[in-house]
């Protein structure tokens, strides 16, 4: 079954793409997107090298210019539409599904996805098999060599990190790519930093040596590396590098959660000049370093409504809530726009950071979190053991897509009900969210609390009632 979502397009490559299929699909996004100019790039998945020709084939007989970036991450294709004024971008990749799937994802020239209704307006035109005249001219087609060198260099240029300080620590860091898009430009970024790298599954062929998605439970031979080699932290990343996920200096794989976290953290401390920061800090003195920064943003971070309360926990220290949205990149960066919040994501391993662009980016994550190991001069596991932990379990169940989730309200009595995603019940000090996949035919359940009891506790609960 072909997956369509606000992810735009995905499904199992032999069993569903065709060159007539992609065609369509190009040709609707060609006509809705008005695109004269476009640039590619792909994840490294074994089918990727196939549909990347189709995708060319079809813009180039539509008389289209394309650029074509190769092996190259979701975020690297995002600043490279946005920064050589592209009217558009796709990346051929499948996110974090298993190597026999593949799809398409949609960039508008700002190079953020397209919006839910762009998709929908997208998906009509392909169902309605909107066709083209075919122009009296073909296409150009190039290589882009450089986007690489070019997205590392727009990180480095980032406020929030200080590269050269950075390249005096000389970290030790183990890299894992899952073979994906990553695989060359992440060790590529902290060698640019000064660290001593170490590679585990970065040839990128797409041969996906572990389960694709970054979870903690996915990253035991980074863990084992990690600690063979005595490094500072690891990096592991899906297979179009948009996630980051983390391993400690202790050889633990401390969950995905803790990438935006960490980030927000180095950000923050950066405003209030941690190295002097005494007690709580105003914001006459968090306005004095945004100043310097000359950024005119608000303060604030946006995320989405199953992302950790660890935010609002550290966020707390400045008076700030963060801002919840329905879960999604696309939810996430508009509301950025919306209330010009510099700093955002998701907890699934997704930071966005405005000043480099506006989609989840596991190269901004990583710097970030490389200059807050700078900045609090002390070892992964001890900053970690200094955050006030959480139970945080992430379930899924098959069930009727027919669910009432307005039904759902009378499961729990809590004290806040949050029904833009699905429906999100939160106390104080726990919360459970239930909401429909966009990309798969399932239920998610996020669940979040101070002990294994609590959050037990909330998914029994909910699991009995769909009975």
């Amino acid at each position: 079954m072909l997956i369509r979502s606000a992810s735009g397009l995905r499904g199992i490559a032999e069993d569903h793409f065709t060159h007539e299929l992609i065609d369509k699909y190009i040709s609707a996004f060609i006509s809705t997107q008005n695109i004269k100019s476009c640039v590619i790039g792909r994840d490294g998945r074994p089918s990727g090298k196939k549909i990347a020709q189709w995708v060319i084939d079809s813009f180039h007989k539509n008389g289209i210019n394309v650029e074509n970036c190769g092996l190259a991450t979701t975020p690297t294709m995002q600043v490279m539409t946005e920064k050589e004024n592209f009217d558009g971008g796709i990346v051929i990749t499948a996110s974090h599904n298993p190597s026999e799937y593949n799809g398409l994802k949609f960039l508008q020239a700002d190079g953020t996805f397209l919006s839910p209704d762009q998709c929908e307006e997208l998906f009509k035109a392909v169902d309605q098999n909107v066709s083209i005249n075919l122009p009296d001219s073909l296409g150009v087609v190039s290589d882009y060599s450089t986007a690489n060198e070019e997205h590392i260099e727009k990180v480095l240029a980032a406020k929030c990190i200080d590269a050269d300080k950075i390249r005096k620590k000389k970290f030790k860091v183990v890299i894992d790519a899952v073979n994906g898009a990553g695989s060359f430009i992440l060790p590529m970024l902290c060698e640019k930093l000064g660290c001593e790298v170490v590679t585990i599954n970065c040839n990128g062929d797409g041969d996906f040596a572990r389960v694709p998605e970054p979870l903690a439970e996915n990253l035991d031979a980074l863990e084992k590396k990690v600690l063979d080699v005595g490094a500072d932290i690891g990096f592991a990343t899906d297979p179009d590098g948009d996630r980051l996920s983390i391993v400690s200096n202790k050889g633990k794989a401390i969950g995905e959660e803790y990438s935006l976290l960490l980030a927000v953290m180095n950000f923050f401390l950066l405003l209030s000049n941690y190295d002097d920061r005494k007690g709580k800090v105003s914001f006459g003195e968090l306005g004095e370093r945004r100043q310097a920064w000359n950024l005119p943003f608000q303060y604030g971070v946006v995320t989405n409504l199953s992302t950790s309360k660890m935010i609002d926990d550290f966020l707390a220290i400045y008076g700030i809530k963060s801002n919840r949205t329905k879960i999604g990149e696309a939810h996430v960066v508009k509301e950025m726009k919306k209330r010009n919040i510099w700093i955002g994501g998701e907890g699934n391993g997704g930071l966005i950071l405005k000043e480099v662009h506006l989609g989840r980016d596991s190269l901004v994550a990583t710097a970030m979190i490389l200059n807050l190991l700078l900045l609090m001069d002390k070892p992964l596991h001890k900053i970690i053991s200094e955050i006030t932990p959480y139970i945080f379990i992430k379930d899924k169940i098959k069930i009727d897509n027919k669910i009432d989730f307005d039904s759902l309200e009378s499961v729990f009595e809590c004290d806040e009900i949050n029904d833009i995603d699905g429906i999100k019940f939160s106390w104080p000090d726990k919360w459970i969210h239930i909401r429909k996949s966009n990309t798969e035919p399932i239920i998610r359940i996020f669940a979040e609390a101070s002990t294994q009891g609590e959050v037990d506790e909330l998914i029994n609960t909910l699991k009995n009632y769909l009975k």
